[in-house]
């Protein structure tokens, strides 16, 4: 059985500012554009999710929200996961072999650096640091969301809004 996941970046944020937490950044114009470049660049692929899954930080939450409404998909679709915010590697790896077998599409929004190692792991290959908006696609032939592993997919794309739309 085929599977996807889409692992995308949040867009860029604004710096923190004195007293505010960071889980409270909020995305910045460039970022919401380019929320809306990789959403329309997935609306135009026929990209459809089964669900989305984000951070619990403000600025991927936004992400996800803004993505979804360039794809003109609904928004009940997003879930927030709080470990997904400030999550290790080892908690992203047992959280993906926790994901629900019912969805075979599934776009999960995170942050740097682990959501670039984590797609280099996977899939081994080497994309170098993931840029803000950025989404690779990695392709698994495998029955369970347990069955992923280093290695095992297979990056079918890898793009972020700077390539999609030059400044």
């Amino acid at each position: 059985m085929t599977r996807h996941l889409y692992l995308l970046r949040h867009a860029e944020s604004a710096e923190k500012q004195s007293g505010q937490s960071d889980k409270d950044r909020s995305l910045t114009p460039r970022g919401l554009r380019e929320c809306v470049v990789i959403g329309t660049h997935l609306y135009q692929q026929n990209i459809s999710f089964d669900c989305i899954l984000t951070s619990a930080a403000q600025r991927a939450e936004d992400t996800a929200r803004f993505v979804a409404d360039a794809m003109k998909m609904d928004t009940e679709k997003i879930s927030v996961v709080e470990e997904l915010y400030e999550a290790s590697s080892r908690t992203f790896f047992q959280f993906l072999s926790g994901l629900d077998d019912r969805f075979n599409t599934i776009l999960i929004v995170g942050h740097n650096p682990v959501i670039t190692y984590v797609t280099e792991y996977l899939t081994q290959s080497e994309i170098g640091d993931m840029a803000t908006g950025g989404v690779a696609v990695i392709k698994f032939n495998i029955h369970s969301w347990k069955e992923v592993s280093q290695g095992n997919g297979e990056l079918e794309n890898y793009t972020h809004p700077g390539i999609l739309q030059p400044d």
